[in-house]
Formats: C-alpha cells, structure tokens, sequence
C-alpha cells in the first residue's frame, strides 16, 4: 500500500539520521536509565499560550518527549501559535512523538509539514517500541491503512518493551470496568461526537492483538491523553499485564500530574505533580524519583 510505505517510512527515518542529533538527555548521569516524560492538554481556553507550568519544564532531562494531545485550544490553526508550540516541545525532533486531539485537528499535509511526521507511526529508540496512533481519525476507531499498519507492527515488533500513544482513551469502552468510568476520568465524554469518547473497535479488534503481543513477553503500556478537567491520572493494569495509563492537564486545577518513564532492566513509572517535578528537576533528588 502507498499510504503505508509513506508511515513505514516516517518511522525508519529517524533511525537513520538519529545520530545527527545530540541526546535530549545529555545532562543526565550516564549510569543512570534514561527517563521519558509524557504530558497531555496543555491548552488554555484561548489560542495565545499553553499551561504555564509547562514552560518550566526541563525536557532535556529527558530521552523522549510523548505528548498526548491537545497541546493549545487550536494547535495548527496559524504560524503563530504553531511556532511557539515548536519552541516548547521541538515539534520536529524525532524524540518528541505527538498523539493528536480534537484540538490539534488539521489537515495530513499540514501536520507533516510542521512535524515532519505522519499522524500515526512507529518509532524505536532506547529499546523501546513507540506507536502513535491517530484516535481522532474515525471517531475513536483504528481503521483501514491505520489498522493495517498497526496489526502489522505489531506483528513484528523485537523490542521487549512498547508505548501505544493515542489521544482517546480507546481502551475504556466497552470494557467490563472501565467503561463505567469515562464520565468520570475523560474530558470527553461517553457518545457520539467529534470530542466524544465514542464506541469504538478496540475491544474486538485490536484488543485481541495486543494480548498476542503481551504473550510474547513484552512490556506494553497505551497511555490516553484525554485527561485533566475532571482528573490528571488514570491506571488500570489488567489480568493479562498489560497496563492502560492516562494523564493530562487542566490550567486551572491544582492537582495537575506528569508521567515518568524511567527505561531500565524493567520499565518503571511514576505520576509525579507538576510543582514536585519542577522543584526536583535540577537537583541530584531528580534521579531518586523512582527509589
């Protein structure tokens, strides 16, 4: 398929030209496992900034950038705003890896354009698997090329550990427990909208798949983006190990959360509140976030 060589190879790209690039966590301790920071909705109720506590944040402490969506109120609506966004989060480095939202909706063309990037791809690095997917496409459903891509990767993958990164939580619908929850974790809520968490094909389809991944031994954790205004955290590990986080910002809550990912034998992570990490980043605690 054409469409899936163009993804195929926006994911082998930047292995090939990694190395041009200086490590976004060259300051940190080189006996220590490297880290990666997630954070979501960061947008204001207008298009002029984002959270402000995220302009303190020191990323390169950190490996990766994964962010999930919904960075401002219209992410790509102009250069202006759209600039800005590249000075905070270096939209085209291949080690920030974004999981658009219904705010950061724009055109295919315009997305690679800024991020010189597809909106759904693979990306391996630090022995780490990163698939993003792109939930806003169908409404909260992974299909056609998306899901041809996806089953195929999948499939494939020799890394032992795997981060699926999309901005819905998927995961939630239609599950035994979870599904309960989405009026009262997501920002979106449960139905049949654009913003929606709308019913969707994860259970049937792409859930099974995952297991297959899980019974070959490997770490796998899908974040959701899709958080903040009612709650910053999310976690549900299920009967197979396969862990579902969720995480996200609302500028005017007090109670606002990262996830850390510390890459090590084993991965590790941590909820950590914004005003805890912003006060240990610079100092030697930093490295005992996890002890």
């Amino acid at each position: 398929m054409k469409v899936l060589q163009r993804f195929l190879f926006t994911a082998i790209a930047p292995l090939l030209i990694l190395g041009c690039f200086s490590r976004p966590n060259e300051g940190l301790e080189s006996n220590m496992p490297d880290k990666f920071i997630y954070l979501s909705h960061s947008r204001l109720s207008t298009n002029d900034g984002i959270y402000t506590k995220v302009y303190d944040i020191n990323f390169s402490r950190y490996s990766y950038r994964l962010l999930g969506g919904d960075l401002a109120e219209k992410s790509f609506e102009n250069n202006r705003i759209i600039s800005h966004l590249d000075s905070v989060f270096d939209l085209k480095s291949t080690h920030t890896l974004l999981s658009i939202g219904n705010h950061d909706h724009t055109s295919d063309g315009n997305f690679y354009e800024h991020t010189k990037k597809s909106k759904y791809g693979l990306y391996q690095g630090n022995g780490v698997s990163f698939i993003v997917l792109d939930s806003q496409d169908s409404l909260s459903s992974i299909v056609g090329d998306q899901k041809k891509f996806l089953f195929e990767v999948l499939d494939t993958i020799t890394t032992s550990k795997v981060i699926v990164l999309s901005h819905k939580l998927v995961f939630m619908d239609q599950h035994d427990i979870m599904d309960d929850m989405i009026n009262l974790v997501c920002n979106g809520k449960k139905g049949d909208c654009f913003y929606c968490h709308n019913t969707n094909n994860f259970k049937k389809e792409i859930y099974p798949e995952i297991i297959k991944l899980r019974k070959k031994g490997k770490e796998v954790y899908w974040i959701g983006g899709d958080l903040g205004g009612k709650i910053s955290r999310f976690e549900y590990k299920d009967e197979n190990g396969i862990v579902f986080l969720g995480n996200g910002f609302w500028h005017e809550n007090e109670d606002n959360q990262v996830l850390i990912f510390e890459n090590g034998k084993k991965m590790r992570y941590r909820f950590v509140h914004i005003d805890t990490l912003l006060k240990l980043q610079n100092s030697h605690l930093f490295y005992n976030l996890f002890d």
